[in-house]
């Protein structure tokens, strides 16, 4: 996933998620490449951060936060659209340059919609950005992770927006470089029982 965040959860304009278009600041003071003024608000699809080496700033990057030691089981996510949703951001998020290309897409999709899975998919990483993401030694991974049903979305029995926010931090051969801020919004739908994050939401 080297671009970050869509189980069946349908984010709300200004929502975190791989579909939604999350808005992404970064607190490092030298980037690796020049972004474009008017950032997309949603969550980038490739979390893989700068392609080009980037030097450490001074101001040292706060480490993540340690996992939950008490993770919820299956059935307390699955019946739960907020935690399915927060799962699959998780997931989403967390990259390694030394597992195979969209090892992170991978692990999401057990909290995704099959049309979730494809969408992100599309978005991950291809034969070049993996590469320059190993060559590098790219890592990142997501502390901070909020979900919440969208008060301004129409939500149903088994449809609901959820907006995602998160801390991603951005390293290169174990060092952490870069943290940005990622928002998105996703659709959260329930289908045979369990609640599953579906395509991203553009906010509109």
């Amino acid at each position: 996933m080297r671009a970050v965040v869509g189980v069946v959860l349908v984010v709300m304009a200004g929502c975190v998620g791989c579909g939604a278009d999350p808005s992404v600041s970064s607190n490092a003071t030298t980037r690796p490449e020049q972004r474009p003024t008017d950032e997309a608000k949603r969550i980038p699809m490739s979390p893989a951060p700068p392609r080009t080496p980037v030097r450490k700033s001074e101001a040292a990057v706060p480490p993540l936060a340690p996992a939950n030691p008490t993770p919820l089981d299956d059935l307390e996510i699955f019946a739960n659209p907020v935690a399915v949703s927060s799962e699959w951001l998780r997931e989403w998020c967390t990259t390694d340059w030394r597992e195979p290309m969209n090892a992170n897409l991978g692990r999401a999709a057990r909290y995704q919609t099959r049309v979730g899975v494809k969408a992100d998919l599309r978005e991950g990483d291809n034969e070049g950005t993996y590469e320059s993401a190993r060559e590098q030694q790219l890592s990142s991974g997501c502390d901070e992770i909020v979900a919440t049903p969208s008060p301004e979305a129409p939500q149903s029995a088994d449809q609901l927006y959820v907006v995602l926010s998160a801390r991603r931090v951005n390293s290169a051969a174990g060092v952490a470089f870069e943290e940005e801020q990622l928002r998105s919004l996703r659709r959260v739908v329930l289908q045979d029982g369990r609640w599953l994050v579906d395509e991203r939401v553009e906010a509109g």
